[in-house]
């Protein structure tokens, strides 16, 4: 998803930025910028028609830190194709008192082993009809590195280059721990006080 936003994003710029080159520098006929100009003019609803389709995608930023999961689906990595496993999760954020906040939105986390068991438990306790909080806690599983260790190992990952030479630009480093995810009942949401 990030990906495709950044290329149109640069994509309309560079159309926008030949535009103003033509009408400021160039000697062409003015009927030629004229149409160039509403050429430009006609990319807007199309660009903003793209983006909005992308919509739909899932998140590759952070997870809430308190949702209740509606869903999830895991997608294994395929190593012929290498391709990495992923897991979708489908998440409604929660406020401090437990209530919902806005509409449902897709995650997407990197696969590993002990979130696909933890995501299998939470689907099955769905499954039996319980509604399912989870909580994320970064303080459990922050290690004890220093800016430099860090900084070579974000260094590290996006040195390495997939086939054909692209790199992984557009894609968001996450070093999501699943200890930091927790399942549990959702809690019942924090009615006020009825007055005396």
């Amino acid at each position: 998803m990030t990906n495709v936003i950044i290329a149109l994003t640069a994509s309309y710029s560079l159309v926008v930025a030949l535009i103003v080159y033509l009408l400021l520098y160039t000697r062409i006929h003015w009927v030629m910028k004229f149409l160039a100009t509403a050429a430009t003019v006609a990319a807007i609803p199309l660009t903003y028609w793209g983006v909005g389709e992308l919509r739909g995608l899932p998140s590759d930023g952070a997870i809430p830190p308190s949702f209740r999961m509606l869903w999830a689906q895991m997608i294994e990595p395929n190593t012929l194709q290498g391709e990495k496993g992923h897991v979708y999760l489908w998440l409604q954020t929660l406020d401090t008192e437990h209530y919902p906040v806005g509409p449902p939105r897709a995650f997407q986390l990197p696969y590993s082993e002990d979130l696909v068991m933890k995501v299998n438990e939470a689907l099955a306790m769905i499954s039996q009809g319980e509604q399912i909080q989870g909580t994320v806690d970064a303080t459990e599983a922050l290690p004890d590195v220093t800016a430099e260790e860090l900084a070579l190992e974000i260094e590290a990952e996006t040195g390495e280059m997939r086939p054909g030479g692209a790199t992984s630009v557009g894609e968001r480093i996450s070093n999501f721990d699943p200890s930091m995810l927790n399942f549990g009942t959702a809690a019942a949401p924090i009615t006020p006080a009825k007055p005396d």
